[in-house]
């Protein structure tokens, strides 16, 4: 009897489990820091969501990336690629926990097939970068200042292993050789493969 009591709250845990981590959306999730996006998108592979509040004044994007259910054994990674679908000529921000313990972002331009993923300046700029590694989330904030023809772009966003502060190649089946999709900063438009999913607006 014991044993079939013990049996019965596991399945009761793993189910209470499953069904929060499915449950988690954009629109349910908060930062640390108080920040606030008027536009959120649910990515669809690697459990991942974009947030963002476009400026049109300053023609900046505030944004905020997050890779829900990683471990700090995993890099993040998201970018935009004015050359399509694609991971080669990405412009990316990509965030690990280094060896010291902290959570360490840096842009990175995808010139290869076997990038080296070191530091590099990125086709537009890129201001306020920082990361947070909290209850097995990465997230990347930044401030990017892109030009109008980005605007509307394709985008990708990836993970890998991370060994001694040495970033590993990503995995190249599942849903890591599907995480490609659009984004429309000015429409608020965000969705994978390929195409633009559906509009989630949030409140200040």
């Amino acid at each position: 009897m014991e044993k079939t009591w013990k049996i019965v709250l596991f399945s009761c845990l793993l189910g209470s489990f499953l069904v929060s981590s499915s449950a988690q959306t954009c629109k349910t999730q908060t930062f640390s820091n108080s920040k606030q996006y008027a536009n959120c998108s649910d990515l669809p592979h690697l459990n991942c969501f974009l947030h963002w509040t476009y400026d049109s004044a300053a023609g900046t994007v505030d944004m905020a990336f997050r890779h829900s259910g990683t471990s700090s054994e995993r890099w993040s990674a998201w970018a935009i690629n004015p050359s399509g679908p694609t991971m080669m000529g990405s412009q990316a921000l990509v965030a690990y926990v280094n060896s010291s313990g902290l959570p360490h972002p840096f842009t990175t331009s995808i010139d290869s097939m076997n990038p080296s993923m070191q530091q590099s300046d990125l086709s537009f700029g890129v201001s306020d970068l920082m990361a947070t590694f909290e209850n097995n989330e990465m997230t990347i904030f930044a401030v990017l200042s892109i030009p109008e023809n980005l605007l509307s772009t394709s985008q990708v966003w990836q993970e890998g292993p991370v060994t001694s502060d040495q970033l590993g190649a990503h995995p190249f089946s599942g849903g890591n050789v599907q995480s490609v999709g659009s984004v429309n900063f000015i429409t608020g438009q965000s969705g994978g493969d390929g195409s633009a999913g559906s509009r989630v607006r949030r409140r200040n």
